[in-house]
């Protein structure tokens, strides 16, 4: 018997079932043992790293953009001018501006590779990197008294010939790497280790998505329960053979995690090869995926879910919604006093109407609006939503909930704390008692502060929600907000707020 990591006498030969199914080619199958088998292995197309693919991109937009700046001095000062400038100075704002805008750019996510390798996407993200960049340029050079010592042409012609490039540059290299995706270029090579059902589904899965996997051969030497679809090749001595004379950049093991010993053996026997190793325990998929695994003093522990806002975040989160909440309390002060004399005017009862919601974590509190009906209805068992054309509605009242003018006092909530800036709105009581029952992951959206506006508002998913359908894509929109946040991401949704969020169709 051999020992594990011996190689054979024969190589592994795949038949010609299994061929379309472990990607091994003809070739491979039928090559004779010795120095052949090693060079077919050595000659096989090594996979491209999608990291290294991206920060070369990163890089080659750092020249681009600093023989902009360099082009633009030329063209402009030099040749159109004829100025006798040095360019000394221009060299070394061009070099600062290269590395900010490539940071931008970077933060702006224009550097993961799936949105390197789609064309749609990526001018948003350009153009807001780039301008960002220019904005803190000038803002640097203001501060610094310096701005005066630069032609302001040159600035302007700098940034729109880094723009064009850019843009460019990534649509030509968006249309490559699909290109080289199709070739398989990027595709790992994976190795199945198990033949049970959860190798059959395991598979079937890695099968039928984009993941960039190809199952290039399926091993066991506990063959219980082995499917006609998954058959299998070898034990683990083969594995190591095969892995060892072809490309494998991954090897799955398909078992429980209750064969710990027989897991650990194999763990020990397969680090010899030069592939990651990886474990699917289970053939029962997860509804909410796994944010990845963490390591407890040796044990490992599958993390499913994590809390938002963590370390800096709700830190930055709190600076963000108290400095601007209180600008724009300050700045709509006059704003906010018309309003309270026009409600005034127009029908008897308070100006300001109170109303208990679900804040964070479920907590209770009172959120504050401008008046816009008759008659104030909290504390009913059952909350009826404002309507087209509803009685209740007053005259000033109808403007206010079509302009969402009457959420503005809720400014006092974000200042309290009880309420965000951004976040998800909240609901009456009784409204969240139903469809927390009719709704999976409704009661999610309370992991965070509820919010004046969101990104389900500036969506159009604001105003009447008449049916659990309706709701729950506001609720989608809420949970992918939570799961994404970033400060650029609340400014975005503040930007949109003027024109998708004040003024909708479903405001009523």
């Amino acid at each position: 018997m051999r020992r594990f990591g011996e190689r054979p006498d024969d190589d592994v030969v795949f038949g010609a079932s299994v061929h379309s199914r472990e990607g091994v080619s003809a070739d491979a199958a039928k090559a004779p043992p010795g120095d052949n088998a090693t060079r077919q292995g050595s000659g096989e197309q090594a996979l491209i790293s999608k990291r290294v693919i991206a920060d070369l991109m990163m890089c080659v937009d750092g020249a681009v953009i600093f023989g902009a700046a360099v082009l633009a001095k030329w063209g402009y000062i030099n040749l159109h001018l004829g100025a006798p400038v040095g360019s000394a100075p221009y060299a070394v704002v061009a070099v600062v501006g290269a590395v900010v805008s490539v940071v931008m750019l970077r933060y702006r996510g224009l550097y993961q590779f799936h949105v390197l390798s789609h064309a749609r996407g990526q001018a948003g993200r350009v153009v807001f990197g780039l301008f960002a960049t220019a904005l803190a340029l000038m803002a640097a050079g203001y501060l610094l008294k310096i701005s005066e010592d630069y032609s302001r042409v040159w600035f302007a012609l700098w940034f729109a010939l880094s723009t064009v490039a850019v843009l460019t540059l990534h649509l030509v290299g968006a249309r490559i790497l699909q290109w080289w995706g199709a070739l398989g270029w990027f595709s790992r090579h994976v190795v199945v280790y198990g033949s049970g059902e959860i190798a059959e589904k395991l598979i079937r899965k890695v099968g039928s998505t984009s993941m960039n996997l190809r199952v290039v051969g399926v091993f066991d030497d506990l063959r219980n329960g082995e499917s006609p679809e998954v058959p299998v090749r070898g034990g683990l001595s083969d594995l190591i053979a095969f892995g060892q004379r072809h490309r494998v950049d991954e090897v799955l093991i398909a078992m429980p995690l209750t064969d710990e010993l027989r897991i650990a053996n194999l763990v020990e026997q397969l680090s010899l090869l030069p592939s990651d190793i990886r474990i699917c325990p289970s053939s029962t998929s997860f509804r909410i995926p796994p944010k990845g695994l963490l390591n407890y003093q040796g044990l490992t522990v599958l993390e499913l879910e994590r809390r938002p806002l963590d370390d800096w975040a709700p830190i930055m989160k709190n600076i963000e919604d108290r400095v601007l909440g209180a600008l724009l309390l300050v700045g709509l002060a006059p704003l906010l006093l018309l309003i309270a004399v026009a409600i005034k005017l127009d029908s008897r009862g308070p100006v300001i109407f109170k109303q208990r919601r679900h804040g964070f974590n479920h907590e209770v509190f009172n959120v504050y609006k401008f008046r816009t009906m008759y008659v104030c209805e909290d504390g009913e068992t059952t909350l009826k939503q404002a309507t087209r054309h509803d009685p209740r509605v007053t005259r000033v009242g109808r403007f206010l909930r079509k302009t969402s003018l009457d959420e503005l006092p809720q400014l006092v909530n974000v200042l309290k704390g009880d309420m965000s800036l951004v976040g998800p709105r909240p609901h009456a009581l009784s409204h969240n008692e139903y469809y927390s029952s009719v709704l999976a992951r409704y009661a999610n959206r309370h992991k965070v502060k509820p919010g004046m506006t969101g990104w389900a508002q500036v969506n159009g998913y604001r105003g009447e929600t008449g049916t659990p359908e309706k709701m729950r894509h506001r609720v989608e929109h809420d949970l992918y907000y939570i799961e994404h946040w970033s400060v650029w991401f609340d400014l975005k949704v503040l930007a949109m707020t003027p024109f998708y969020g004040f003024i909708g169709r479903n405001a009523f």
